[in-house]
C-alpha cells in the first residue's frame, strides 16, 4: 500500500497501523467509557453487557475468553487508581466495506482523575439546543460506535455558543441526549426519561440509576419530548458513567431547580459507596 501522510510518501504501513485500519478507515467498531475508582471498576459487567450486545449486532466473532472479568483485568494492567478509561474494539483488517475477518481487536486507554467519587456540581450546567445535526433512528441507535462525527459537531456547536453541552434531537424532532450524556427531567414531581426508541445511547449509568429507582420504589416514566417541552420542566439533569448525575441550571436561558436532583445524586452516591466498600461490581 502506498501512503501520503501530510506530504510524506511511503510504500508500506506498519503492522500496528494495519491492525487499526478498519477502525480508522471505516469506523468499524465500538467503544466504552468507563470510570475506575481507586482500582475498582464497579460497572464493568454492565459495560461488557452493552459491548457484547453491540459486537454481536455488528457480526464480530467474539473471543471466548472476553468477558467483564477479562476486561477488568486488562484495565487494571494500566491503572490502579482513579481514571477515565476507554475500551475501543474494531474488526481485524481485510476487505473494503465488506470485511473478510470478523475477529475484533481491542485498545484500552486510561487518563487519571483527581477524585475517587462523583462530585456535585454546585453551579449546574448551561445547556443549549443542537441545531447543526440530527440523530438517525435505526438498528445501530443505542450503540457507542466509533464514528462519532455527529457528537463531535454537537460539542463544537456547544463550545461556539458558550454552552457546557447541547441537546440533540432525532430525525422525528424528539430530544434524546446530549453529546455525552443521557437526559432526565422532572415535572410536577414526576421523573421522566426519553423512550429507548428515540435513538439515544443506552447509558450504563442510566441503566444503574434505573435499577436504583426500582429498588427504592421510585416511579419513572419513559416518554418522548421536545426541547420546548423540556424548557417547561421543573428540573433537568444529565447522567453518564464518568460524572454520575449533573443538574442543569440553564436551558437556553430558562432557569431550572435542583431540589429533587440533589436527592437523586445523594441516593446514587450512597449506593456507589456501598459497592466500593464491598469492592464488588454492579
Amino acid at each position: 500500500m502506498s501512503n501520503n501522510l501530510n506530504g510524506n510518501i511511503s510504500r508500506s504501513t506498519s503492522d500496528s497501523f494495519d491492525q487499526f485500519s478498519r477502525g480508522f478507515f471505516y469506523g468499524d467498531g465500538l467503544f466504552e467509557s468507563i470510570r475506575v475508582f481507586d482500582g475498582i471498576v464497579p460497572f464493568i459487567h454492565l459495560h461488557w453487557e452493552r459491548l457484547e450486545k453491540g459486537m454481536r449486532l455488528l457480526g464480530f466473532n467474539i473471543p471466548s475468553d472476553w468477558s467483564g472479568d477479562f476486561f477488568r483485568n486488562e484495565i487494571l494492567k494500566i491503572t490502579s487508581g482513579n481514571a477515565r478509561v476507554k475500551i475501543s474494539v474494531w474488526r481485524s483488517p481485510g476487505g473494503l466495506y465488506h470485511p473478510t475477518d470478523q475477529t475484533p481487536n481491542f485498545l484500552i486507554t486510561a487518563n487519571p482523575l483527581d477524585s475517587n467519587c462523583f462530585k456535585w456540581l454546585d453551579d449546574g450546567l448551561n445547556i443549549g439546543q443542537c441545531t447543526s445535526v440530527k440523530l438517525p433512528i435505526d438498528t445501530l441507535s443505542g450503540l457507542k460506535v466509533l464514528g462519532g462525527t455527529r457528537y463531535v459537531m454537537a460539542a463544537i456547536e456547544a463550545h461556539a455558543k458558550g454552552f457546557d453541552d447541547v441537546m440533540l434531537s432525532n430525525t422525528d424532532g424528539h430530544v434524546c441526549e446530549t453529546s455525552s450524556n443521557n437526559i432526565f427531567w422532572i415535572k410536577k414531581g414526576v421523573l421522566y426519561v426519553p423512550l429507548p426508541k428515540d435513538g439515544h445511547v443506552l447509558g450504563i449509568f442510566q441503566n444503574h440509576f434505573t435499577a436504583i429507582l426500582q429498588a427504592e420504589g421510585i416511579e419513572m416514566v419513559a416518554k418522548s419530548t421536545t426541547f420546548a417541552a423540556l424548557q417547561e420542566a421543573d428540573e433537568v439533569f444529565l447522567t453518564n458513567s464518568i460524572h454520575g448525575i449533573r443538574w442543569v441550571r440553564l436551558l437556553e436561558g430558562t432557569v431550572l431547580k435542583c431540589e429533587k436532583t440533589i436527592m437523586f445524586f445523594n441516593l446514587t452516591v450512597s449506593h456507589l459507596n456501598r459497592i466500593l466498600l464491598q469492592k464488588t461490581d454492579v
